[in-house]
Order: structure tokens, then sequence, then C-alpha cells
């Protein structure tokens, strides 16, 4: 059984074609600008929307986190048991329980009804997350159940797993977007909790050996975005042209912020999303540094 968060059909932008992304809870990294917190943990969490709820009571009844103050809605997530009863009453959707268990039997079932936009599109399953490589054993069956119906296989990761799971899935002929996001190990740990180093040693090993990769860098303004920052992920892609597919900057956008608030935590980062005079300047910054790389929408 695998923990999962979401499963989203026709996506166009996570691998060749269309495709049916499998998001699962879990992640080894804490990046202030996470813009999939739902994603996380592995253990189920609440998000609430305090701007639907209407402090109606339905919710309150065998419920020790809630109580109503003032008129308003207090919700105390230390007394939150998780159990979503207060999801079934709420008559204006203000709650929702974020993870849930199934087999890869069943996400597979559910991924096979769109086989026919696969086989006309060149696409298939993405597992994201969260992190894939975060539930190794999980993904690799739903990789291997997907190789066997003869359907393109892609993995979004921030590569941190370990080594096994990428020569796994490598052998099965998956399809790697991978994120750089720094290439300071010291800077890299501040931004997102662990150094790069076991980060840079997967991705050079599955370059190495002439697997499908896509490099995603992920361009955060004021953070990760400087004339130093870009200059080493210059170097680097300099360094293995010709061994990925191609290089794309993932802009900052500010998604996550709303989810962080609603799942009762405080942004780390919170910022406008990236506008067009910075990802001009960035694509500029690599094109002078010799690196061709292209910005996704």
């Amino acid at each position: 059984m695998g923990t999962v968060f979401n499963i989203q059909k026709f996506c166009i932008h996570d691998g060749d074609g269309i495709r049916t992304c499998v998001f699962l809870k879990g992640c080894p990294l804490k990046c202030i600008w996470c813009h999939n917190p739902e994603g996380l943990y592995k253990t189920v969490s609440l998000s609430f929307t305090a701007s639907r709820c209407t402090a109606c009571g339905r919710c309150l009844e065998g419920c020790p986190a809630r109580r109503i103050e003032n008129g308003a809605l207090v919700l105390d997530r230390g007394k939150c048991t998780h159990c979503g009863k207060c999801v079934g009453v709420c008559l204006n959707d203000a709650n929702e329980l974020l993870g849930r268990e199934e087999s890869a039997e069943e996400i597979m079932n559910d991924v096979l009804k769109d086989r026919m936009f696969y086989e006309r599109s060149g696409g298939g399953l993405t597992v994201s997350g969260g992190e894939p490589s975060y539930q190794p054993e999980f993904t690799l069956e739903l990789l291997e159940r997907a190789k066997a119906e003869r359907i393109g296989l892609a993995i979004e990761t921030c590569g941190m797993g370990p080594r096994w799971f990428y020569e796994k899935a490598a052998d099965l002929g998956t399809t790697f977007l991978f994120d750089l996001k720094c290439m300071d190990p010291v800077r890299h740990r501040e931004l997102t909790g662990a150094d790069n180093r076991a980060i840079i040693d997967n991705l050079e090993y599955l370059l190495s050996r002439g697997a499908d990769v896509r490099i995603r860098l992920p361009m955060i303004p004021g953070i990760n975005d400087g004339d130093d920052d870009i200059g080493r992920l210059s170097d680097f892609l300099k360094k293995h042209e010709g061994e990925y597919r191609y290089a794309e900057i993932m802009p900052y956008h500010a998604l996550g912020v709303g989810k962080m608030r609603k799942l009762g935590g405080v942004p780390a980062h919170e910022a406008e999303n990236a506008g067009q005079e910075e990802k001009d300047r960035w694509l500029r910054l690599f094109e002078k540094n010799g690196v061709s790389v292209k910005i996704s929408e």
C-alpha cells in the first residue's frame, strides 16, 4: 500500500504526451518555497479553508479540536485526530483530509482508464509528490505495472532517494524529471534542510548510464537566482552537455503559500509569482554562460 494525496489526470507538463500524475506523500527535503506542502509528510493532514467556514457548528459534535469564539471557528490542530468527521458534515467544503492509502493495483486500474489518450499522445504515468523515492518500493511497483501495460513511465524527483531506487527505476526505462535547486551544498542545506551531495551523485549516475533525464531548475527570485547561483548551475550543465534531454527553468509561484496556511503552517518564504522581467534575466544569464535552457509555462 502507498500513501497518496492526489491523482490528477490529463497532465501535459509532467513528461511526454497526456499523463496521469500520482502524488505520493512524504519528502526528505523541506524547501522553504515548497509548492506542494500537503506532500511533505507521509501522515494524513487536514486542510482547513477558513474563508469558506460559516461557523455553523456542525463540525463541533464530538470534536475536541474545535470551538466557536467571537463568531469564528477556532481549530486546535494539536488536538485533531484526523478522523475526517468534519469533512462529511461541512456544507461548504471548508475541510479536506489529504492522504489516503491505496494499493498499486487500485491506482493502476484508475490510470489505465485513460490508456487511449496515452497511446495517441505518447503519454503515460508520472509519479510525483512529495517525493516518489520516499516510498521507493511502492513507486517501483507502480512503474513495473505501468511497464507491463506498455505505457510510458516518469517520476518527478528531488534526487534524495537511495541509489538502488534510481538504478531499478532506470532499468525500467523511466524518464526522470530531476530537480537541481542549488549547487552550493551549504546553501542547499539552508534552503532545503539537506545538502546536495547525494542529489548530485544520483543525477550524475543517471547521466552516466544514459537514462532519459530532463533537468528542472526551480528558480526562486532573490533566493537561488543570483549570478553566482546561475553560474554554478551553468557550469554543471556545460559539463554534462549532451547527457540530458534538456534543462528547464521552473519559475516560482506562490501557490504553496495558501496551501501551507490551510494546513495550519507558517510559510517559510512568501513572495509574488516570478515576473517576466525575472524570467528574461534568468534566460539571459544562462545564455551568457553558454547554456541553452527553456522556461516552463
